[in-house]
């Protein structure tokens, strides 16, 4: 088991899962990347001077959930076409059911590891009224 600041990875048999969580839901859904670029490449950290590539992104969804994982099904699906770890975001907008913004990352020769796809199996995002915290667990295909 990882423990970062705003995610940690969670044991599991086949896939990977993590629990994810942030003050707001805009830190929630940027901890959710940052576990993606964790387990893609967990040495993207000492990697941050590197020239940042842009991506702009723009999706809307049925709710706050089905948000969260289309949100990484699209990282992770420019992260495979373009080789960029995405590290950040910056949100132009941002609502329960829509996000608008530009993805920044570092172009990578390749990922430690892979990820095939993001689960709507445990998305349930909940405000933890004892940690005063959003969170919610993702399990990942890969």
């Amino acid at each position: 088991m990882y423990m970062n600041d705003g995610f940690e990875i969670l044991p599991h048999t086949a896939d990977m899962r993590f629990r994810v969580w942030g003050k707001n839901l805009r830190e929630l859904f940027k901890n959710a990347m940052r576990g993606v670029a964790f387990y893609l490449k967990p040495e993207i950290s000492s990697l941050k001077r590197i020239k940042k590539e842009k991506h702009s992104l723009k999706i809307e969804a049925v709710d706050v959930n089905s948000l969260l994982v289309e949100f990484l099904s699209e990282i992770i699906a420019q992260s495979d076409i373009q080789n960029i770890v995405f590290t950040d975001v910056s949100f132009k907008k941002f609502g329960e059911n829509f996000l608008e913004g530009i993805l920044s990352g570092i172009k990578v020769d390749g990922f430690d590891k892979d990820i095939k796809a993001v689960s709507y199996h445990e998305v349930d995002i909940k405000h933890n009224q004892a940690s005063g915290f959003f969170e919610t667990i993702l399990v990942f295909d890969i």
